[in-house]
């Protein structure tokens, strides 16, 4: 007993005075416990001993020493504010057992010659900090710290965490460590390697099981089988080929439609660029800054998400009220005759979009599966482990209805929501066949009481304009469909007046210039007291404003589709926007502008995680990392929709044909 209190006396002593590399290397107190522990109790297994042998061969300054400890992380240097990486040099660590560029040079031999008498590997000690100096926000967990070890081969993981629990327990954290309290722990430590178990996980066979399929029906159709089979016939690439770059004949087709559906996802993918970059590998404040000013000064990047729900709105209700057979047959058919109308309708839209999601799962499953074991960098963004749980959430679409921290892919909550307003604005179709004027007169009071409850909810939640608080109370507003639901409505009104041929609604509510600038003047006043307040803006002025710009950036989007039918009418520049938004180039992008909203995120968090160590955040580095995304994403969206999306879209097709090959009038897009 006083043979143990006498060494972690001399130990913490030792920590306390040590200065440099020493205070602030995870690596030289480990070689340093083990080697102060040489006489004790200690069973000198090969790890034990290889880790003495370091620390007496670091003392001598011997060359391969020198690199072990080189390519090992030390420094906590920008700890308070967000650094959590300290990640050392995997090929540094390769160094000690083999000779690297070879072809580059042949001098400093002791440098690059000068090999360990064993091997060593790289690792990665994940700790935990509790300390009162580290930033924290709500709107994540507290990143762990990230530490890059190089230690001979002969340390398991398990024996190599139990010395790594010892060293931390007994000499603390040492020198600017214990300064800032950090009190660390560990929990766990990997070798960024792949591994057998995930070839061996279900999701992998899955996925190759999935493409396996696919490429034989291929094919198969590529020689001449589907001619007898229209099964195969819906996986022929080359009619697939055609199919996507074809421009739709269809005079009601609405280009303007196709643009903004385009450049608002081109937004969102950049604004996901700098969020994941944030959110998964770059703890740093300084890309917390800029994050944030994207979110709350210019409201309306995030805010590009309404487009979608703006122009769902619009063609749901002015595809329906073109389809006069349609309307003709549900007003002459009984109720259970109509529920099974509605049914197939729901069923064709569902079978359009389930598909592709149903990929993008199972490849976000395997995907963050490989990066969980491959990856220098803790994933905070759990969603292999998330979707193995909750996928079911996703294939009924009901994931916004669930907290945004147990969501399965969690971007993919507008599906949800738009499917959800959907299938209200269907049943509200159904019913203005036989009760136009009531139907009417409930969309306005929904329109006015989500607006009211709208502006009154970040009252009722208190929440002031303050992100990480904010991002708190998300589950309330900014997923659910209530709080997207005016928006909808919006859409839905000026598609009604589309399709029925009356005036904008703008007009209707804002006949005269008096009117619109005494909402120009509201709007402008909320703007400014918004930006003035910065971080301490009231509820209730966040309330307004946030509700004002939705219903005016919504209304400025559904006019300006219900002006591209009177563009000569119209002023210069929206007759210049229209004409913009209505080019040939996003007209044939948004063929596959559903699986960019789906597939950006994955492929922006993959191409992170591959990462040996964190991207530095200046205004440059993240244009270039918007445009290269921006490519890649659009090069795996084309794959993506042509040897999936179109093939499952013409499958779901025959599908529905078969089960109602009489049923006209019965498919709305």
């Amino acid at each position: 007993m006083l043979q143990s209190l006498i060494l972690l006396f001399v130990i913490g002593v030792l920590a306390k005075q040590s200065t440099g590399l020493e205070s602030d290397s995870l690596l030289w107190r480990l070689t340093n416990l083990v080697q102060l522990q040489q006489n004790g109790t200690r069973q000198t297994t090969p790890c034990v001993k290889q880790l003495q042998i370091l620390h007496y061969a670091w003392h001598e300054q011997q060359g391969w020493a020198l690199k072990v400890f080189d390519a090992s992380g030390s420094g906590y240097d920008n700890f308070m504010l967000g650094n959590s990486l300290w990640l050392g040099n995997p090929q540094t660590c390769r160094a000690v057992n083999e000779q690297l560029l070879r072809a580059v040079t042949q001098r400093q031999q002791q440098l690059l010659q000068q090999y360990a008498p064993f091997a060593f590997d790289y690792r990665l000690a994940y700790l935990r900090a509790n300390s009162p100096w580290q930033l924290a926000l709500s709107v994540k967990e507290t990143p762990l710290l990230h530490i890059g070890l190089c230690v001979p081969r002969a340390c398991d993981p398990n024996q190599l965490e139990r010395l790594l629990h010892e060293t931390l327990s007994t000499a603390g954290a040492g020198g600017h460590a214990d300064r800032l309290q950090m009190r660390v722990e560990l929990v766990y430590t990997k070798q960024p390697k792949l591994s057998a178990k995930f070839f061996a996980s279900n999701a992998f066979r899955m996925l190759a099981a999935l493409v396996a399929v696919i490429l034989l029906l291929m094919l198969l159709a590529h020689n001449g089988w589907d001619a007898a089979s229209p099964v195969i016939g819906c996986f022929n690439v080359a009619s697939n080929w055609q199919r996507l770059w074809q421009l739709s004949a269809d005079p009601q087709q609405i280009g303007v439609i196709n643009g903004l559906r385009v450049c608002s996802a081109f937004g969102l993918l950049c604004l996901h660029v700098v969020w994941y970059l944030f959110y998964s590998v770059n703890h740093s404040s300084d890309l917390t800054s800029k994050m944030v000013k994207i979110n709350l000064v210019p409201y309306f990047l995030p805010a590009l998400l309404e487009v979608f729900f703006v122009v769902s709105g619009f063609l749901t209700v002015t595809n329906f009220l073109r389809n006069e057979s349609l309307q003709c047959c549900i007003a002459e058919d009984t109720l259970s005759g109509n529920v099974r109308r509605c049914g197939r309708q729901l069923a064709h839209r569902y079978l359009r979009l389930a598909p592709l999601q149903f990929v993008m799962i199972l490849m976000s499953v395997v995907s963050f599966a490989y990066h969980r074991e491959a990856s220098v960098f803790h994933l905070t963004n759990a969603a292999d482990e998330l979707c193995t749980r909750h996928w079911w959430r996703n294939l009924l679409f009901v994931q916004n209805l669930y907290p945004v921290k147990e969501m399965c892919c969690n971007w993919t909550w507008y599906l949800g929501c738009e499917m959800q307003l959907h299938i209200g604005a269907m049943v509200l179709l159904y019913l203005h066949t036989r009760y136009a004027h009531s139907v009417r007169r409930l969309v306005i009071m929904l329109l006015l009481g989500n607006i009211a409850y709208s502006a009154l909810l970040p009252i009722i939640l208190d929440v002031p304009l303050i992100f990480d608080l904010m991002y708190e109370k998300a589950d309330w507003l900014y997923t659910k469909p209530t709080v997207r639901m005016s928006s909808y409505i919006i859409g839905s009104i000026y598609g009604y007046a589309h399709a029925s041929g009356t005036g904008s609604p703008f007009e209707a509510v804002f006949p005269n210039k008096l009117a619109k600038s005494g909402l120009a003047v509201v709007a402008l006043w909320l703007g400014i007291t918004l930006l003035r307040s910065a971080g301490g803006a009231s509820p209730l002025v966040l309330g307004c404003t946030v509700v004002i710009l939705r219903v005016l950036l919504s209304a400025g989007i559904a006019h300006l589709i219900l002006s591209s039918f009177k563009r000569e009418q119209s002023a210069t520049p929206t007759r210049c926007l229209v004409y913009f938004l209505e080019m040939k180039f996003f007209q044939r992008i948004d063929r596959v502008t559903y699986a960019v909203y789906l597939f950006n995120p994955v492929i922006i968090l993959n191409l992170f995680y591959s990462l040996s160590n964190a991207i530095p955040t200046d205004d440059v580095i993240l244009v270039f990392l918007c445009v290269a995304n921006l490519v890649i994403v659009l090069v795996f969206s084309f794959a993506l929709t042509l040897f999936f999306e179109l093939p499952f879209n013409r499958l779901s097709n025959l599908l529905l044909g078969s089960i109602n090959p009489k049923g006209k009038g019965s498919k709305i897009e």
